[in-house]
Order: structure tokens, then sequence, then C-alpha cells
């Protein structure tokens, strides 16, 4: 016969091996080693469940991955916030020590011309690629929330899109740092030209990722509207560092 349990997470009573008010399992014995070693291995190392699957699935299917996430198949899939976090510090900390010498990033003033504020926004996010990443998961989800919404997806919906999007950014960016590292190593006038390839590599992913995700549009269609989303991202981004520069230039 079950005994009741008190769960030690929300005080609940209940039957069984786990809480049926938070989920938490019944048996949770004091912490040691094993313990610990086990959760990284669930949570990290093992290749059907955690990080390294969440990984082998945005390299290989990321639109249906991610669709498959949003209809309910999530036990199995890294959470994607925690993921962009982890991409990003990775990230951050190869071009910390890796690339030291950085770009020329100049502030943006209200008499720069257009492709100038591009250029510095542009110059700006392959500098500081971990804070940029979020500001491009925002306005693109806004972006696609936009574009797409005929396809039925909730703002919330878009937001998990695009933000296991950039997870995907951020592992390209990661598998191809020896690339940037070698531009790097050949002069500043070189690291320059990764930029254009960088946003390139950027469109190509989004559209690959979208082709998968909307898969009842057609390829055309998808490619138009992928387009759109990435100049409407592109325009968010203008604004949000040109209102930026303001801000920083009233200040000083």
């Amino acid at each position: 016969m079950n005994h009741t349990t008190t769960c030690k997470n929300c005080d609940h009573q209940f039957k069984g091996a786990f809480c049926n008010h938070c989920g938490q399992v019944a048996d949770t014995p004091r912490l040691n080693i094993h313990h610990i070693w086990k959760d990284l291995q669930n949570g990290i190392f093992n290749f059907d469940n955690g990080i390294f699957y969440t990984v082998r699935q945005l390299l290989t299917r990321p639109g249906h991955a991610i669709r498959d996430y949003l209809t309910g198949r999530r036990i199995r899939h890294f959470k994607p916030l925690s993921f962009v976090i982890v991409l990003a510090t990775i990230y951050g900390l190869l071009y910390h020590f890796l690339i030291p010498g950085q770009l020329d990033v100049q502030a943006i003033h209200p008499s720069d011309q257009l492709l100038g504020v591009y250029e510095k926004v542009i110059n700006w996010t392959v500098n500081n690629f971990a804070y940029a990443t979020f500001i491009m998961i925002i306005n693109t989800t806004i972006s696609s929330y936009l574009i797409f919404k005929k396809q039925g997806y909730n703002i919330a919906e878009h937001l998990v899109l695009n933000t296991y999007y950039r997870c995907l950014v951020l592992l390209i960016s990661i598998l191809l740092f020896p690339v940037l590292y070698l531009f790097h190593s050949t002069g500043a006038d070189s690291l320059e030209g990764y930029v254009p390839i960088f946003q390139l590599i950027d469109l190509i992913l989004l559209y690959w990722c979208y082709s998968q995700f909307f898969n009842k549009l057609s390829r055309i269609r998808t490619l138009g509207l992928t387009l759109l989303t990435f100049l409407f991202m592109s325009v968010l981004n203008l604004i949000v560092a040109f209102i930026a520069g303001l801000i920083a230039n009233t200040l000083l």
C-alpha cells in the first residue's frame, strides 16, 4: 500500500514516486558526489538528453526540432534561455581571450549616414556578441511574429523559436571561431572582412531554420518572408543602436 509523502518542494501531500502538484520526485536523498556526477551525465553528457542532444538536433534539423519542442516534446531538450546563456558565455570567453585586438567601434552620432551606422552596429555586434545576442533575439522575435503572424504562433512561441535559432547561430559561430581567429591574425582590416561573411551565414541559417519550422509554406514563400524578417530585424537593430547612441552622446 502506497504511503502518503509530503513534497519537500511545495509541501503538497501525495502518493507515488512524483508530486502531482509540482512534479518533484518523492525520493530526494542527501546530495553527494555520485548524485552530482549523475546529474551532469543526464543534463550535459547524455547524447539522448540535455545539451548534446539539443546541439545535435539544432545542427541537423533545427526547425523541426524547435517545432517538436513547441508541440510538447520538451523533456529531452535543454531549455532555450539557459542554452543561449551557456553558448553566449562560451563564445564571449573565446573572443575575450583569443581576439584581444578588437575592431575599432565608434559611437553613433546623429550626423552619421545610414551605411555608416549599419557598419558600426555590425562591428559592435561582432565585438559584443553575447550582449548583442539578447537584443537580436528580441528584435527577431518581433520581426518574425509580425511577418509570419498568419501561421498562428503566439509571441511566446516566436520567442522560443528565435532563442533556439540564436543558439544555432552561436553554435556555428563557435565552430567557425578558428576562421575568425585567422582573420584576426592577418590584421584588423582583414577582421572587418569577416563581418559580411557573418551576415551571410546569419541569413542562410535563418532561412534553413524557418523553412523547416514553417513547413506548410512553400520554399519560395518562406524565403521571401525570411528576407523580410531579416530586413525588419536589421532595421530594429539600427533603431536600437541609434537611440543608444543618442542617449550616450547626451550623457557625455
